[in-house]
């Protein structure tokens, strides 16, 4: 352990925390594609941003595709790859300790959108390669890779590897620590359904909830076509921790389903197949688990009817090891009995990096010198932004026992934990690209 990397970030905390700030400020959820910005304008804006943060430290960086940010230090072929994003999921619930993009500290605790998913993680990894140079520790190239699609598929990722060569060795801030080595697969679902004929009586005529798939739905709205409408509150959680939360979307539908109403078979036939509080698909026969990663999980995340469109609904469901995504689908569609169109939108298999390779064994080796606890690999039904990067694992920036309320309202982090991940970072490559 380095002695001079933890005194260098002592010595500019208050930096940190106002690149922190500046960078939540970017309301950087997805939205409508465009010219120059294809993730919509607030990933772009967050590109720009740490560009410009970036370069007030003195480092070149260049924004590739309007999709990544890319910034270098050191010679020769790149050995290490940063990689951590700027985007982040909508802010929905209520927010009680700030505004979402408005960073807020309070008793050594970090408020706000992406202080901890990931925007908290990519500024201490940027102080990481400041802390660096300014210290002699470089001598290998060094990449921080910083994208703008993470939450909605990383497409991001996926258009940087058509274009460009990742470096052999590849870490993000956008797991847990120690090292997270082991990833769930994960299966995207949307249900589609045509519009009912309306006819005299009760009758849904509107229905949405969510926002994205891979957070419970704090919010259900219905529109009734005699009585006004309805509004169920859940809970928000991570999709690949569905039982933290409470699902306001199936909440709704357990209510529909009692109701007496001319339109109302499609929704009793969704309930059947994801019933309130089944988040391992158990009532559609999908149901499997593994010793590693647990059981498979399942999220009824967005789901919009109306008598003009008809029915889209998006499931986000994480498989463990050996699940085959095609039965798990098939399984639903005939649970589902024709009453939706199912369809695959997309299936990422598990991401697995050997607990002995040069990447993980130099990480946990860090780990425990600046912790001074016992490094071990985990196993995660998160995806995170190495899943499609072979050798890839997490290395941070969720500490164990922590409680960051991730893809919730009052997104949180504790700075001491930012901090000491920035140190582990700069050691990081130190250690490979010294």
């Amino acid at each position: 352990m380095d002695g001079r990397i933890r005194e260098y970030f002592e010595g500019n905390r208050e930096g940190l925390l106002r690149d922190i700030g500046y960078i939540v400020s970017v309301r950087s959820f997805r939205g409508e594609a465009r010219e120059g910005a294809p993730y919509g304008a607030g990933p772009r804006e967050a590109l720009s941003a740490a560009l410009e943060i970036a370069k007030s430290h003195g480092l070149e960086g260049k924004i590739l595709g309007d999709r990544v940010l890319l910034v270098e230090l050191g010679e020769g072929e790149p050995e290490l790859g940063i990689l951590a994003h700027l985007d982040v999921v909508p802010a929905d619930g209520e927010w009680r300790t700030t505004e979402p993009f408005t960073l807020r500290e309070e008793g050594g605790v970090l408020y706000g959108r992406g202080v901890i998913d990931d925007k908290g993680p990519a500024m201490a990894a940027l102080y990481a390669l400041v802390c660096a140079r300014d210290l002699g520790l470089i001598r290998r190239k060094v990449q921080l890779i910083l994208g703008s699609d993470e939450e909605c598929g990383s497409d991001d990722i996926a258009w940087y590897q058509r274009h460009y060569k990742m470096p052999p060795k590849v870490f993000t801030p956008d797991g847990s620590f120690p090292v997270v080595n082991t990833e769930k697969g994960k299966l995207d679902i949307t249900l589609t359904a045509p519009p009912i004929a309306a006819e005299e009586g009760l009758r849904v005529v509107k229905l949405a909830g969510g926002s994205v798939p891979n957070a419970v739905p704090v919010k259900c709205e219905a529109s009734f076509s005699d009585c006004g409408s309805m509004t169920v509150q859940g809970q928000a959680a991570h999709a690949s921790l569905p039982d933290d939360g409470r699902n306001a979307i199936t909440n709704m539908l357990q209510i529909l389903a009692k109701l007496d109403g001319r339109n109302f078979d499609l929704f009793r036939a969704l309930c059947a197949a994801f019933p309130h509080g089944d988040n391992h698909g158990a009532a559609f026969g999908a149901y499997c688990e593994d010793d590693i990663t647990g059981p498979i999980t399942v999220n009824l995340g967005v789901i919009n009817y109306d008598e003009t469109n008809g029915l889209e609904a998006k499931v986000d469901m994480r498989l463990p090891i050996g699940a085959e995504g095609n039965d798990i689908a098939r399984a639903l569609e005939e649970r589902l009995g024709g009453a939706a169109r199912v369809e695959v939108t997309s299936c990422l298999k598990p991401h697995h990096t050997p607990a002995d390779s040069e990447l993980v064994r130099g990480l946990l080796k860090i780990y425990e010198d600046y912790t001074g606890t016992p490094g071990e690999t985990i196993a995660l039904g998160g995806l995170t932004y190495v899943h499609e990067v072979e050798g890839g694992v997490a290395f941070g920036a969720e500490f164990p026992g922590s409680e960051p309320h991730m893809h919730e309202p009052d997104e949180r982090v504790k700075f001491e934990e930012l901090v000491l991940a920035g140190e582990m970072f700069a050691e990081a490559i130190a250690h490979f690209c010294g």
